[in-house]
C-alpha cells in the first residue's frame, strides 16, 4: 500500500516537472528552482525506504533526462546524468549506463567529476558486462588523464585483475596477505 502510494506520488512528479521545463509564464531561475526543487523531492521520497522500487527509480531516470533535455547548459546537467547511469546500472541496465557515462563524457568533457564518470564506465563494462578489453582502455585513459587521482591507483589494481575468477582472486589476496588465510579458515 505505501509502496504504491510513493509510486503514484514519485510519478506524479514527472509531468510536473516537464510542465515546468518547459513554456509558462515563470522565469528562467524560477522554473530552474522549481525543478531542482521536484528533483530533490523525488529522490528524498525514492531513497528513504530500504525496498528498491523499480518503477519509482525508472520515474527518477527519467525526470534526470527531462531536466538535462530542457537545461543542457545547467551544472547540474552533468550530475543529473551521472545519477541516472547509477540507477540504470542498480536497474540491471549496464548498457543503458554505459551510453549515460558515454554522453556525459561527450556533452561535458571539463565536469570536475569526469574521473567518476570514466571509471565507474570501466567498472561497468568490467564487473556487469566481462568486457575486459574495453575496460582495461578506460582504466588506461584514468591513470594517463589523472595520474594523482586516487581512481588511477584503483584502476592499476583493477587492470591486474581482470579476467581473474571469484577463485583466483582470492587466491592472490591469501598470498598477499598469508596471515589471514588463517583468520578465514
Amino acid at each position: 500500500m505505501m509502496k504504491n502510494l510513493i509510486s503514484r506520488t514519485v510519478l506524479a512528479f514527472a509531468p510536473a516537472l516537464l510542465i515546468a521545463c518547459g513554456g509558462g509564464d515563470a522565469a528562467p531561475d524560477a522554473k530552474l528552482t522549481e525543478a531542482r526543487t521536484r528533483i530533490r523531492a523525488m529522490e528524498d521520497s525514492l531513497f528513504e525506504h530500504h525496498a528498491f522500487d523499480r518503477r519509482s527509480a525508472q520515474a527518477m531516470v527519467d525526470v534526470y533526462k527531462a531536466y538535462v533535455a530542457a537545461y543542457p547548459q545547467d551544472s547540474l546537467a552533468p550530475e543529473f546524468l551521472f545519477r541516472a547511469a547509477g540507477t540504470v546500472k542498480s536497474m540491471g541496465d549496464p548498457e543503458q549506463s554505459i551510453t549515460i557515462y558515454d554522453r556525459i563524457v561527450q556533452d561535458y568533457p571539463s565536469w570536475k567529476r569526469l574521473v567518476d564518470v570514466l571509471y565507474m564506465k570501466a567498472l561497468t563494462l568490467d564487473d556487469d558486462l566481462d568486457r575486459d578489453g574495453e575496460a582495461k582502455v578506460i582504466y588506461e585513459q584514468v591513470i594517463n588523464n589523472f595520474p594523482g587521482h586516487p581512481f588511477a591507483r584503483d584502476s592499476k589494481a583493477m587492470i591486474e585483475n581482470l579476467g581473474l575468477t571469484d577463485e583466483e582472486l582470492i587466491a592472490k589476496f591469501k598470498a598477499m596477505n598469508p596471515d589471514s588465510s588463517a583468520a578465514v579458515q
